[in-house]
């Protein structure tokens, strides 16, 4: 300043302001000369100012306006300074060409492109470091370059070539790459790709220098400025580099902390040939660019003023910068021009693993990489060679899929969550994928080949364009680039994700139940692993599904399917066990349904297939070790085994085919299961029979029987002193008694071979029994006879017998045939109950001989056995059995006569045992009688009679005095005079109003029924009508008009719907009838209880909105009530449950369905668990029945809580008051119905028939009983009735449903219940009076049916017996239905329970025997869908079509008939709730395919939830037995083991009827009908013992489900490693450091990807808290060869994370991860909705700035991520909610202190909707602070 010189400043920012008095010349003149203030820090000096002098700043643009103040600004002579300025005309045209070409390279083409544009590159994003002064840089430096040389042809040419290469130099392969999609010429982009990767050497940092340092440069020196994306290099690296070339010296700017170090390092290492590396990372937001600008000027002036002193060797300098990779480009300035070179290296180290020259993957596949390489010829193995990129060569897939091991294995989940084989896993395959064993190598070309196979799937299934490019995809994914970092890790990484789904699908086929140990075993040999691998390598035999790929195929778990339970610690130990089983299952459906062979000719079809020829070719010791190998495999998978005892006890065949195994279990299946169920009941059986040499012996299994007999002989009583000794032992009897009978019923029996078998000579039991050498044994004085010379041979097995073989009989065969003999006489008592439950158990019809051979116990004068189970027991007398036993059996035998092609074959027999007992003098001619009558009334029990109405007057049941008043009106009839009808109305002394019911009643049965004839002659004459229509209006009985009005209109016959027509069915007359009945107690009653009816049949139009009775309610609603005061809640996947108590969650638990967390703490609900109101109740008004013939389904049988006899009598009357209705009003009618229907009277018709019928089947009446019993009921509306409670609970127009439901209880209560309580009472004395009166007397048929015929016929005999009543009258039909009325008469829900709950539940229980054919369908469709997201079959005939139909359609029809009769039931009473849609309609072949695939969600949720209510149903039976004989069931059993002998299983009209019958009693009184009882504590007992005792619980752990492919979640994988792994936070000197250590995005996210793959394997295996995680992730997981040294220390300081920090490091990675993302200008919340988006205001800023001023809450900030990261991502929570008030309970439920400054200073006002915005600010502001 003083001397006059020009100062230039530049960079020097800090001396700006303390030259503003010289930059705006305030000068002080003093002696001439001038002088300005300069401020020194805090001191000011004056200076003198030459007139000469000038000051020059020098600053980019973007830096003056962004970051210069704008009082410095003005104060400068601003000039813009361009570096086209200086370029000549010919320089700037070709500028122009050359940024021509920039844009050209750059821009991609939308035909070229694979996907839509999702970003627009720019220059910068492709040439690192380029600005807008670059072309004309580059071109300025080339020309000058050029200059001096004189032979140059188109230099413009030249320059724009050279410049090009300049530009490339500096590109990034993936660029390059996107060549083939730009609009350069086809050519150029060859060209350019070649010369980049192979001429410019951009493979690596090493071979650029060895390049470099080899080409011959006239210099000592040479300046290189390398920019990359990889991580800076190491000391390790440099190893690597000396190996290529010599003197390496690596430096790293931060290491250093003045500039003076840094130049004292570079002068000691100027000396000599030396390669100088100067690294340095690159931040946007600090200064670092200034400060590379600074070294490297530095570095320059250094070297240069060392070379000038020392002129010996050369210095090459390496200048590396490290880049983000940012869209739009870094601030970094590239192309600085000489002495400086510019290049991009993408990836500084060479990789092993993957070709550097990326284009050799151009144009591939990514399954070509792992196609096998054949035999070639040697010419075509010279062509590869010479090309170096061969794509067989680009990837070393043995290292690729090794990297993948562990997040493949990582996606794999078991069945049962142990989670140690996840480790295990990764040990043994990690071990098997190398190639130094043949095994080993074997395996490894296998897995190769199957990924192969896979991945060439997914190409067919994806566009080959897209296939073909997926190179050119990945380049253009700006995404993948930033998180890859360089270009190869991303491609590298793409494979991965591509390869690491298909190989966890291989991996949980080939490893189901630890079939890789195997492999590793040191107990298998060579033969066996051989075997394991020829089944690995057969794809047909060993199919491997295929999986589709999505974006988010890689965070999904897969199920791995295992058939050994992993809780039994049990795994397979011959290759592939559970695929042999479904091979050889399969061939068996085949072979003998498809190819009809037999059993022996299967095995012979196995030994033809590859796997049958490699057994049979072993050895036979290897076959043998085969065959126990499968053998105890096969048992594993079929039985209960627990442990390896009962395992060897199993092991019990001693056959070397494999075959026969199947065989052998098909043959045996239901013994075997019972022996499995003894062993669990008796464990030290497994230790007795293993002992026992005998069990095995033999050519039979027999090892069931020899355990039924040690468990009889446990049965031992010790001490039976007290009673509770005595309850002990008979509950260990009870317990015991199932399987035991099992091994002695008839089924497992005739397995055995005959030990009792009668003389073959006389056919009696053997008397001084001998044995012949044959077995074969005789009596002694019959073998004698046969025995003679010439014939010395065994009369039966013609064997031959020694000539002097001794006849001695033997005492061992005597006594044994006298214990038998002992033992027949003892069951001898049983054989009544034998025959019901034993001879009659098919579900169709006998055959011909079983009612032969019953028939034949029947005879009498013919030789004849013993009453006895026993064919080997002759009886030479003949004798009569005794009534009783003929009696019980013909009621047996009755049952089946409803089978017309039986009655053939035993009408002889019957009517020769009817000729014998006429001819019998034993019998008294009574006892004939009451035979013959008990004949009869067995035989109507099979029979079901068509009966029509008769002609009686059922209004009888009215008593006398309608008597009285209906032969008036007859008389008046015949004689036309009804003076009469008013004195026979006075005489009878009932109330008004029931004579004037009578009396409309007389006029119906007297006139009205007139009309019934066809002939009009026999109608009411006109004088008569007359008569009648006179008295009717002066009549003091009809007073009202409504009466009087339907008396004429009865007279008249002008009834409407009820008009009596001719030729009108019985059924109808009977309904007419029972109208009319309740229509004149309607007319005539004032009782409050009828008015709704009366409204209903007289005013209809009072009952638009009425709530009509017996009507369905909404079951729905029904069950909300009935669960009472309970909140209903869905977790985040929708599935409901509930609350109970307050309804405010107050723990934690899982939701059933889909195991996410559910409940809260103290009120406050987990985020995602919602509380849901209950939608309003459904319940529809009038009548909405539907279509009569719907009324037989099963979902219509509801009777809303009441008897089934009640409530049909009460829709029944419902109707009728309808159809009066319809009579006058059919429009109103009309309207009530819904839907509507075009007539009314004919669809409340066909209700009404349906309603009899419905009746009938209730009561268990005839037709005439029942109709009796229907006019009792209308009769007793009349009497007076005092309600049960005051006030009524119903209203008069049924307004509610309440008001409905109340009136209902009232009226079944009040009226019919006890008109029903003695019914059979009641109708005895109306069938008397009924047959006392005259009209009934005058008929003949009447008098045949209820008197004696004898007395006015005098043609018939007067001996006859069967000229009686007693055998023509109609007897009750014996039902279920019948039965159940009669236990509700006698009150059987407090004195019978089991029989009344098990009678209550019987339309559903008949279905429990359907549950293990249903399991078996969905085990087996779960084994073929498991992983298999892409089905083919869209409906269920689709699918048959695919299968093996045979197997499938008995099984699906099963499921469909199952389903339809319980879909109702499901949706109301099933514990899984499914959705209404589901069970609106029935199932049939057309519906979905998915219905039948049982999961927990979606359609497959109806067969979840069958299986489920199955279950439920056969427990509820299970706990009722135990409840009523007061012991506890035990014994449990899994759904995966359930078999026929484990359910509730009856045949109700093979096994349930005739256990009814043959416990009903009948008794006969002379010349009277039968009568009959039922022995109900009997029939309890019986159906306990018969099918309920014994039976186990079923549990429901073991359901087969199809387990969707759930994302990993990780809030819930946090808690489960917080659960397993005790966690504490790190040190926050740990948290600054790693923030400091993982600057690149892409580091960040390597670390990441590894912290997640740890986390996934320690929430399912745990781990050692102190364990170092660079420990746990070398040792255990084996990933020290594919994770980078700053991964595995992820934290430079002490101490070293360890497992306790593993999710504090996972919250820390996330968070960088995110903030790294914001640097990168990407959102990194890009999931979370757009209502947690909302800008702050002004003053939040200001509070929020305030706070982290006050307080670091660095732990606050990242439980802040972590719930924008888990809980956010789906919207859970109102915006409205405060983001404090969230997060704090957020930590709470988490068990974290909140930080006292939160809770103290953190802003209250900002709510959840400013979330994200605060969060960015929160950590623009943290960032900002750092830097200052």
């Amino acid at each position: 300043m003083e001397t006059g010189r020009t100062v230039v400043l530049l960079n020097l920012q800090n001396l700006y302001e303390s030259l503003y008095d010289a930059l705006n010349q305030y000068y002080v003149c003093l002696g001439g000369q001038k002088y300005v203030d300069l401020g020194l820090g805090t001191h000011r000096v004056k200076c003198r100012v030459h007139k000469d002098f000038r000051l020059i700043v020098i600053e980019e643009k973007e830096v003056v306006y962004k970051q210069f103040p704008i009082p410095l600004i003005n104060r400068l002579e601003k000039h813009y300074l361009d570096i086209h300025t200086v370029l000549k005309e010919e320089q700037r045209a070709v500028v122009v060409e050359l940024e021509k070409w920039v844009g050209q390279f750059v821009a991609l083409n939308n035909q070229h492109t694979m996907a839509p544009q999702t970003y627009k590159y720019l220059p910068p994003d492709v040439f690192i470091g380029y600005h807008s002064d670059t072309c004309a840089s580059v071109v300025l430096q080339m020309t000058e370059k050029q200059r001096g040389e004189t032979d140059i042809s188109e230099p413009q040419r030249r320059v724009l070539d050279e410049a090009k290469l300049i530009l490339l130099n500096c590109a990034t392969p993936d660029s390059v790459v996107r060549l083939d999609c730009t609009v350069l010429p086809r050519v150029e982009s060859e060209h350019l790709a070649r010369i980049y990767f192979e001429d410019q050497k951009h493979s690596s940092l090493a071979d650029f220098i060895f390049s470099h340092t080899q080409q011959d440069e006239q210099c000592y020196s040479s300046f290189t400025e390398v920019t990359t994306f990889s991580r800076l290099l190491t000391a390790s690296d440099v190893g690597p580099l000396e190996e290529v070339v010599n003197n390496v010296e690596l430096l790293s700017l931060q290491q250093f902390d003045t500039e003076h170090s840094f130049l004292k390092k570079i002068r000691e290492n100027t000396s000599g040939n030396k390669i100088l590396i100067i690294q340095s990372d690159f931040d946007e937001e600090s200064h670092s660019a200034n400060l590379i600008a600074s070294a490297k000027y530095s570095a320059i002036n250094e070297i240069n003023k060392s070379r000038q002193v020392e002129m010996g060797g050369k210095v090459f300098v390496y200048f590396i910068t490290k880049l983000p990779r940012m869209e739009g480009g870094t601030s970094y300035v590239g192309f600085h021009g000489d002495p400086w070179r510019s290049v991009h290296i993408d990836d500084l180290r060479r990789s092993k693993d993957i070709v550097s020259d990326i284009k050799a993957l151009r144009n591939l596949t990514i399954s070509q990489l792992f196609e096998e390489k054949k035999d070639e010829p040697e010419e075509q193995q010279e062509l590869e060679h010479e090309d170096q990129t061969s794509w067989r060569s680009v990837v070393d897939t043995t290292a690729l899929v090794r990297s993948c091991v562990q997040s493949a294995v990582g996606m794999l989940r078991d069945q049962l969550e142990g989670g140690v084989r996840s480790t295990r896993r990764v040990e043994i395959l990690l071990t098997l994928l190398t190639d130094n064993q043949q095994i080993r190598a074997e395996f490894l070309r296998t897995v190769k080949r199957r990924l192969h196979s896979l991945l060439s799937t997914h190409d067919d299934n994806t566009l080959k364009l897209s296939s073909n490019n997926w190179v050119i995809k990945e380049a253009s994914n700006i995404d993948a680039l930033q998180e890859g970092g360089t270009f190869r890790h991303t491609l590298w990484k793409r494979v991965q994700a591509v390869v690491i789904p298909f190989l966890a699908q291989l991996v949980s086929v080939i490893d189901r139940d630890r079939n890789l140990d195997i492999l590793q075993d040191s107990n298998s040999g060579e033969a066996v692993k051989k075997l394991w691998l020829d089944i690995f390598g057969n794809d047909k035999l060993l199919e491997v599904p295929y999986t589709k790929l999505d974006r988010n195929s890689e965070s999904k778990t897969i199920l791995v399917q295992n058939y050994i339970g992993l809780d039994k610690n049990i795994g397979c130990i011959m290759p592939f066990s559970w695929r042999i089983r479904d091979y050889l299952d399969e061939l068996w459906v085949h072979a003998l349904q498809h190819e009809g062979h037999t059993q022996g000719q299967f095995e012979e079809f196995f030994r033809k297939t590859p796997l049958g020829r490699y057994i049979s070719e072993a050895d036979p010791e290897m076959q043998a070790e085969f065959f126990h190998r499968y053998l105890q495999d096969f048992i594993s998978m079929t039985m209960n085994v627990t442990c390896q005892e009962d395992l060897q006890v199993m092991s019990f065949i001693e056959v070397t085919s494999l075959p026969w195994v199947h065989a052998a279990y098909h043959e045996f299946k239901n013994r075997l299961q019972n022996l499995s169920r003894m062993i669990s009941m008796e464990p030290q059986l497994a230790q007795v029979l293993r002992g026992n040499t005998h069990a095995r012996e033999g050519d039979e299994l027999v090892l069931d029987v020899y355990a039924a007999v040690a468990c009889v002989e446990y049965l031992e009583p010790q001490a039976l002193d007290t009673d509770g000794q005595r309850l002990v032992w008979l509950r260990q009897v009870k317990r015991l008694q199932v399987p035991i009978e099992l091994v002695c019923s008839e089924e497992n029996l005739r397995h055995y071979k005959d030990r009792s078998v009668p003389c073959p000579v006389c056919m009696s039991d053997p008397h001084d029994p001998l044995s012949l050498p044959c077995d074969h044994i005789y009596c002694l004085a019959c073998i004698r006879q046969w025995l003679v010379p010439g014939q010395m041979f065994c009369p039966l097995c013609m064997q031959a017998v020694p000539d002097d073989f001794t006849l001695r009989p033997s005492e061992d065969i005597r006594v044994l045939i006298n214990q038998n003999a002992r033992f027949r006489k003892q069951c001898n008592a049983f054989f009544i109950d034998l025959v019901s439950t034993v001879c009659f158990k098919d579900n169709s019809p006998p055959c011909r001989a079983i009612i032969l051979h019953l028939l034949s116990f029947l005879m009498v004068e013919i030789l004849t056995k013993a009453l006895s189970p026993f064919d080997d027991s002759v009886d030479k007398n003949p004798v009569v059995r005794s009534v009783t036993t003929l009696s019980f059996m013909i009621l047996n035998i009755s049952t089946f006569f409803k089978f017309p092609s039986l009655f053939d074959d035993v009408k002889d027999y019957l009517q020769q045992h009817l000729t014998a007992v006429e001819q019998s003098n034993i019998l008294e001619e009574s006892d004939k009688n009451e035979l013959y009558s008990l004949y009869i009334n067995c035989l109507e029990v099979g029979v079901h009679m068509n009966e029509d109405g008769s002609q009686i007057d059922q209004y009888l049941v009215c008593g006398e005095d309608y008597k009285t008043i209906r032969d008036a009106v007859a008389k008046a009839m015949m004689e036309g005079k009804i003076e009469g009808l008013d004195n026979a109305c006075e005489g009878c002394k009932c109330p008004p109003q029931k004579k004037a019911v009578y009396l409309l009643l007389a006029l119906f049965r007297e006139v009205t029924s007139l009309y019934r004839s066809a002939n009009d002659s026999f109608h009411p004459k006109p004088v008569q009508c007359q008569a009648l229509l006179a008295f009717i209006q002066a009549s003091k009985v009809l007073v009202s008009p409504e009466v009087r009005a339907f008396a004429q209109a009865l007279v008249a016959n002008r009834l409407g719907p009820l008009e009596v027509r001719p030729g009108a069915s019985g059924a109808q007359c009977v309904v007419v009838e029972l109208s009319v009945h309740l229509a004149a107690v309607l007319l005539c009653g004032n009782q409050g209880l009828l008015t709704p009816l009366q409204q209903l049949a007289l005013l209809p139009a009072n009952m638009q909105r009425a709530f009509l009775p017996t009507m369905p309610e909404d079951m729905l609603a029904v069950a909300h009530k009935a669960m009472g005061q309970l909140q209903w809640y869905f977790c985040p996947n929708n599935h409901p449950c509930t609350i109970g108590e307050c309804g405010q969650p107050m723990e934690r638990s899982r939701c059933l369905d889909c195991g996410l967390e559910i409940g809260g703490d103290n009120h406050i609900a987990v985020p995602g668990f919602q509380a849901v109101q209950i939608q309003g109740d459904r319940t529809q008004t009038g009548h909405i029945l539907g279509e009569p013939r719907r009324r037989d389904n099963l979902d219509m049988q509801d009777t809303k809580n009441m008897s089934p006899v009640p409530f049909n009598l009460l829709r029944l009357v419902t109707h009728m008051a309808m159809l009066l209705g319809a009579s006058s009003h059919p429009q109103v009618i009309g309207a009530i119905i819904k839907p509507p229907v075009p007539d009314p009277g004919a669809f409340l018709w066909a209700h009404l028939l349906k309603d009899m019928e419905q009746v009938t089947r209730s009561l268990g009446k005839g037709s005439d009983d029942t109709v009796n019993t229907v006019h009792l009921v209308i009769s007793s509306l009349l009497g007076p009735h005092q309600p049960g409670q005051w006030p009524v609970p119903y209203d008069n127009l049924l307004s509610t449903k309440e008001a409905r439901n109340g009136w209902e209880t009232t009226v079944s209560n009040d009226i019919i219940t006890p008109q029903l309580k003695h019914l059979d009472r009641r109708l005895k004395e109306v069938n008397a009076f009924v047959r006392a009166d005259l009209r009934v007397s005058s008929n003949p048929v009447m008098r045949l049916v209820f008197g004696d015929p004898r007395l006015f016929l005098a043609s018939l005999p007067r001996e006859s017996l069967i000229h009686s009543s007693a055998v023509w009258s109609c007897r009750e039909r014996v039902s279920l239905l019948s039965l159940t009325h009669i236990v509700e008469q006698h009150n059987g829900r407090d004195t019978l329970p089991m029989l009344w709950r098990f009678l209550q539940r019987e339309a559903e229980l008949r279905l429990v025997k359907f549950l293990p054919d249903i399991l078996a369908l969905q085990r087996d469709l779960v084994k073929r869908f498991q992983n298999v997201t892409d089905l083919t079959c869209h409906t269920i005939t689709d699918f048959l079509h695919t299968s093996l139909t045979a197997w499938y359609e008995k099984r699906v029809k099963i499921f469909l008939t199952t389903w339809n009769q319980l879909r109702v039931s499901l949706a109301t009473n099933g514990e899984i709730k499914i959705p209404g849609e589901f069970c609106r309609e029935d199932l049939d072949l057309t519906s979905d395919f998915l219905v039948l695939l049982p999961r927990r969600q979606g359609p497959g949720l109806c067969s979840t939830a069958l299986v489920s209510y199955l279950i439920a149903l056969h427990n509820e039976l299970v706990y009722c037995v135990d409840k009523h004989t007061g012991e506890e069931t035990s014994y449990t059993v899994s759904p995966a083991d359930l078999s026929d002998l484990h359910v509730i299983r009856y045949e109700p009209e093979r096994d349930l009827l005739p256990l009814v019958l043959s416990n009903c009693q009948y008794s006969v009184e002379r010349g009277q009908e039968a009568l009959h009882e039922y022995d109900l504590p009997k029939i309890q007992q019986q159906i306990l013992a018969r099918f309920l005792q014994g039976k186990p619980l079923i549990t429901l752990n073991g359901i087969p489900t199809l387990v969707n492919r759930h994302d990993r979640n990780y809030e819930n994988i946090l808690k489960d490693v917080k659960g397993k792994v005790q966690q504490e936070p790190l040190p926050i000197l740990t948290l600054s450091a790693l923030a400091g250590e993982l600057q690149s995005y892409s580091e960040v996210c390597e670390a990441l990807s590894t912290v997640e793959v740890a986390l996934g394997f320690l929430a399912m295996t745990g781990g050692e808290p102190q364990l170092q995680l660079e420990r746990y992730l070398e040792e255990v997981l084996q990933m020290g060869d594919q994770t980078g040294p700053h991964i595995l220390k992820v934290s430079p300081l002490p101490p070293r994370c360890s497992l306790k920090h593993c999710v504090a490091l996972w919250q820390l990675l996330t968070s960088l991860k995110s903030e790294n993302m914001l640097r990168l200008k990407r959102d990194p919340f890009v999931g979370v909705s757009e209502e947690y988006r909302n800008p702050l205001g002004d003053e939040d800023r200001r509070l929020l700035t305030t706070f982290f001023t006050k307080s670091s809450a660095d732990s606050f900030l990242l439980e802040m991520h972590e719930f924008l990261l888990l809980v956010l991502k789906s919207p859970r929570a109102p915006d409205t909610y405060s983001l404090k008030d969230t997060l704090v309970s957020y930590m709470e439920r988490k068990d974290l202190d909140v930080p006292h400054d939160v809770d103290e200073l953190f802003p209250g006002e900002i709510s959840l909707a400013q979330y994200i915005e605060a969060w960015k600010f929160t950590v623009a502001f943290k960032q900002e602070r750092s830097q200052r």
